[in-house]
């Protein structure tokens, strides 16, 4: 029995410490919650990534440039970082309740294999808040071809959840280009989808994509502003994705987005007749 509580001190210790650290960053008004990532479940060993991952402000404190940073883990074995990049600074003020997203490239190990990567948010006392999403990164020559060739990472949206049959509404969609190729004018556009995931048809709106009207570098990022009409009543949960002309769809479908469309208000003729 002694001997078991020996091997196990030592982690006690450790967790009791770890603990103590979160309670205590929360005290000073630092907090953080994970609100989602992209990063590409396989890689090709040695080429570069991007990894977008977003917080929320949850605390009572800004997070300010230079003090606040996101800190990439990897294996629990590794002496060295796995992704050559192990934090990224924040680049503007974060008021609490407001995201922040950052974007960083890495570069895949040289060595075949699985590892893993989370990230957390940090300062000069250290980590505090959640941990994104710890996931597992399948790293080999076997890549396939359009995997590595088209790749794009969902960023952020504005969509308006209630509109009126008739009206137009501007809507917002922004992309970050994780592939290996540009995306050029003509050959790549915004797909609207259903909330299966497939390509929207009928007469509903007045357009189901949007055409990419300057090309995009690998790591590049487009901001898609576009106007939409809804043409029926009805509730729509509406989900955007890129498509190539030569492979289709790909990369991150956005947030789903639930959308009430109205009718359009009748008008009532409120003028007095009289006698003439």
């Amino acid at each position: 029995m002694k001997a078991i509580l020996v091997s196990i001190l030592p982690a006690l210790i450790t967790l009791q410490l770890l603990t103590v650290n979160i309670k205590s960053q929360t005290s000073t008004g630092y907090d953080s919650k994970f609100v989602n990532q992209s990063i590409p479940d396989r890689m090709i060993p040695g080429q570069k990534y991007n990894l977008i991952v977003t917080f929320q402000n949850s605390g009572t404190v800004s997070w300010v440039p230079g003090e606040v940073r996101l800190k990439l883990f990897s294996n629990e074995d590794s002496k060295s970082p796995v992704w050559a990049v192990s934090e990224l600074d924040l680049t503007k003020t974060i008021e609490s309740e407001n995201t922040a997203t950052f974007e960083i490239t890495v570069t895949a190990p040289s060595t075949a294999g699985v590892y893993k990567i989370s990230a957390q948010l940090t300062n000069s006392a250290g980590v505090f808040g959640d941990v994104s999403k710890i996931l597992e990164i399948s790293v080999n020559n076997e890549v396939g071809f359009n995997d590595a060739l088209n790749s794009s990472a969902f960023v952020e949206q504005t969509v308006p959840s209630e509109m009126e049959a008739g009206k137009s509404y501007k809507v917002m969609v922004s992309y970050t280009n994780t592939g290996k190729t540009s995306w050029d004018k003509g050959n790549y556009r915004l797909i609207m989808l259903d909330a299966a995931g497939n390509p929207l048809t009928g007469n509903f709106w007045n357009s189901y994509s949007v055409s990419l009207d300057e090309t995009i570098s690998p790591g590049g990022s487009k901001v898609f502003n576009f106007d939409v009409v809804p043409y029926s009543p009805g509730t729509y949960t509406l989900q955007w994705r890129l498509a190539s002309s030569e492979t289709g769809l790909f990369g991150d479908v956005s947030n789903p987005a639930v959308v009430t469309v109205t009718p359009v208000p009748e008008i009532k003729n409120e003028g007095k007749s009289g006698k003439q």
